[in-house]
């Protein structure tokens, strides 16, 4: 049998329906998307010539707990949202913020030969990340709050943090906004506090 160009080309396009037609359809799998947007969140770099066990103790000193295994128990026994929101609210420090982690960089560093003093701090408090969760879910994201101390090449103590009401700014909506600028002055007391003689 002789194959021509044609013959050929018929057959590609018959296999090609062929495929076509045994491949299933799942419809019934959910679709993924990606969407990107650009957002502007401000920067905050507070430095202090206080040192940095001292200003880390003093910000330590404002921050009560957070034990999920307290409110996991509180959970499971059903307790009413009340009894639940005492639990969380007895876990407060003095700020109106609770520690959830500490994350030692400069021990980390110290692996690398590097003398630094460095912590990144996990901070919040759940009754507040509510208050946004309520509005809009995706509010959760950015709760708890980050924020790294260190000691800078300057000698001086530095304190970072993003300004929360710019974080949870991209979402537009006056319920979190309104939460969010109440993060900003607690955050400013909690630092401010720190950092007095």
């Amino acid at each position: 049998m002789k194959i021509t160009a044609a013959w050929m080309a018929g057959f590609l396009a018959l296999l090609a329906l062929a495929v076509a037609a045994t491949t299933v359809s799942r419809e019934d799998e959910p679709a993924s998307a990606r969407k990107t947007s650009a957002s502007s969140t401000t920067h905050v770099n507070i430095a202090s010539a206080k040192p940095f066990d001292a200003v880390t103790a003093a910000i330590e000193k404002q921050l009560g707990k957070y034990d999920a295994g307290t409110i996991a128990k509180a959970m499971s026994d059903k307790l009413s949202p009340s009894e639940i929101e005492a639990k969380i609210h007895a876990m407060e420090g003095t700020s109106g913020f609770m520690l959830f982690a500490v994350r030692d960089h400069g021990q980390l560093l110290s692996l690398k030969g590097k003398q630094v003093s460095a912590r990144q701090y996990e901070i919040g408090n759940p009754l507040i990340a509510l208050q946004m969760t309520q509005v809009d879910v995706r509010a959760g994201e950015y709760a708890p709050l980050r924020i790294y101390v260190y000691a800078g090449d300057d000698h001086l103590t530095h304190v970072d943090y993003d300004l929360p009401s710019t974080v949870f700014g991209r979402f537009h909506l006056p319920g979190v906004d309104k939460v969010a600028k109440g993060l900003d002055a607690k955050l400013d007391a909690l630092i401010a506090n720190a950092l007095k003689s």
